[in-house]
């Protein structure tokens, strides 16, 4: 049997290149944040950064892809402030909050940018939204194996089938708004419409 290795221990190189790409981030998101996404150069992101053109690249491909990392902390907020926070008595109710979490979450980090990032994903065909990998969709899936376990959600139909569902509900729902320019109460009105979408899978 192989002994497994020791994990590695970061070089100053690597400490070097994880402050840099930091720094372009913070900086970007700083810039974009005061101004939007369109009036902001990489050249000027760079110069907040106090970084060189090239190093951008190196840690970035381009402007959108500062957009996506941005939105992929998503994942991260909800891995530390919903899984296993879900305070509804049933599974519907927790998958509603769920989503109401992720409207949240979109109305948080604005409309200018939250359009970047549906631009993003269709312009550079990344299948970040779309990833199962991802804990935002996992998350999602255990509330719904809980709820066919517990009886409150039909257990004939595939928890993947219905986690997508839902997904699919709720991106829908948050490009609809940026159509709509941000008109309408996202959270509210997407929880409203999740409860009878949801009603469709209860036994």
């Amino acid at each position: 049997m192989r002994m497994a290795l020791p994990n590695r221990v970061p070089t100053s190189r690597d400490v070097q290149a994880r402050e840099t790409r930091a720094r372009i981030y913070e900086a970007a998101w700083q810039l974009i944040g005061a101004e939007g996404f369109a009036k902001v150069s990489v050249d000027r992101i760079c110069g907040r950064a106090g970084v060189a053109k090239g190093s951008f690249y190196h840690h970035f491909k381009s402007k959108a892809d500062l957009i996506v990392e941005g939105y992929s902390l998503c994942d991260r907020y909800f891995e530390e402030e919903v899984a296993g926070r879900l305070s509804a008595p049933d599974a519907p109710g927790r998958i509603v909050e769920f989503v109401s979490h992720q409207m949240r979450y979109a109305v948080r980090m604005g409309l200018d940018l939250i359009r970047q990032v549906y631009m993003s994903q269709l312009e550079n065909g990344t299948r970040f939204f779309v990833s199962s990998e991802r804990s935002l969709p996992r998350i999602l899936k255990g509330v719904i194996v809980e709820g066919q376990a517990a009886g409150e959600i039909a257990r004939d139909v595939d928890a993947d089938y219905v986690t997508g569902f839902v997904l699919r509900f709720s991106r829908g729902t948050i490009y609809d708004w940026c159509l709509r320019e941000g008109s309408y109460d996202l959270e509210a009105v997407a929880s409203e419409a999740c409860r009878r979408l949801v009603s469709v899978f209860e036994p």
